[in-house]
């Protein structure tokens, strides 16, 4: 899988994505990045922190995988944020959003990403 043209694909969803990484099980990116003219609303090293997080979570995630099914997606809104993570392969997909969107328009946005992951949309 081209992961660069991924992110690419999940960017042209809606204009409020603001970032979209493809990152390894050590939670280091390896495609994609930050929406041009957005700054992140962290700073580098609390990003770098909140990556290996989220790689840590995968791998806790996978732990119920045979009781409990493997995950779909993750979602979670703060108030500044909202947060999509997805597994794919050996990969962690992540996707962020303004807050102003709203949790049904994120769970659509998450239905769109799975149809891409799968290869059912372009």
């Amino acid at each position: 899988m081209d992961y660069s043209k991924l992110c690419e694909s999940i960017f042209n969803l809606n204009n409020d994505i603001r970032y979209v990484a493809v990152i390894d099980d050590t939670g280091l990116p390896i495609a994609g990045g930050m929406r041009g003219g957005i700054n992140s609303i962290m700073d580098e090293n609390n990003e770098e922190l909140y990556l290996t997080h989220t790689a840590l979570r995968k791998s806790m995630r996978e732990r119920f995988d045979s009781t409990m099914g493997t995950s779909r997606f993750t979602y979670v809104e703060r108030e500044k944020i909202s947060i999509l993570t997805f597994y794919i392969d050996k990969y962690i997909l992540l996707v962020t959003m303004e807050p102003n969107i709203n949790s049904h328009t994120s769970i659509d946005i998450a239905e769109d990403i799975l149809e891409i992951l799968n290869g059912k949309k372009q």
